[in-house]
């Protein structure tokens, strides 16, 4: 139990640490290279703590090339026949289905539950959208919008990145 803990909270701060590296370090480092390259490339992450929305997280801060692969390969050709709501599911189910493979399938575990935390996040922009159709928008209190977005994507990170993940990826990392 006492080794359990240990791991724990030593990977309360390895992911975040990983993450921050990854997407705020190596990401930007890339496209700035691409920039002096000559390329016309822009940051991948605009300051995802300023969301107010997970609308705006996902939209507009957080990893902006896979938001405008999805945007352009799923949404866009299914808005139009099936409509903005199961458009924008189906987006997020699909990113879903390519954190399985990056999560579940190394481990050959945990199947169907990065699929859920993304399902989750489908569903909360639905009730996101529904409250602003009768004109209480959650992004209209910075403080209440942030609280929001940092909730939904905090809480449920075990459901992504599960104890199978965990246990084969993150803590052999750590020893």
């Amino acid at each position: 139990v006492p080794d359990m803990r240990r791991r724990i909270v030593a990977t309360v701060f390895l992911l975040p640490g990983l993450s921050l590296m990854l997407h705020f370090g190596v990401f930007n480092m890339l496209a700035a290279m691409w920039r002096h390259s000559g390329a016309d490339c822009r940051p991948l992450f605009r300051a995802p703590l300023l969301s107010r929305s997970l609308a705006e997280f996902w939209g507009q801060r957080w990893n902006q090339a896979f938001s405008e692969m999805t945007t352009l390969g799923v949404y866009r050709p299914l808005r139009t026949c099936l409509g903005t709501r199961t458009a924008t599911t189906i987006a997020f189910l699909f990113s879903g289905l390519l954190h399985e493979l990056a999560i579940s399938v190394p481990v050959k575990s945990g199947f169907g539950l990065p699929l859920l935390y993304f399902a989750l996040h489908a569903v909360a922009m639905s009730i996101e959208k529904r409250w602003e159709r009768v004109g209480r928008p959650i992004r209209a209190q910075a403080w209440r919008g942030r609280l929001w977005t940092i909730s939904w994507i905090v809480i449920p990170l075990p459901i992504l990145f599960h104890w199978p993940f965990l246990n084969g990826c993150v803590w052999p990392l750590i020893g």
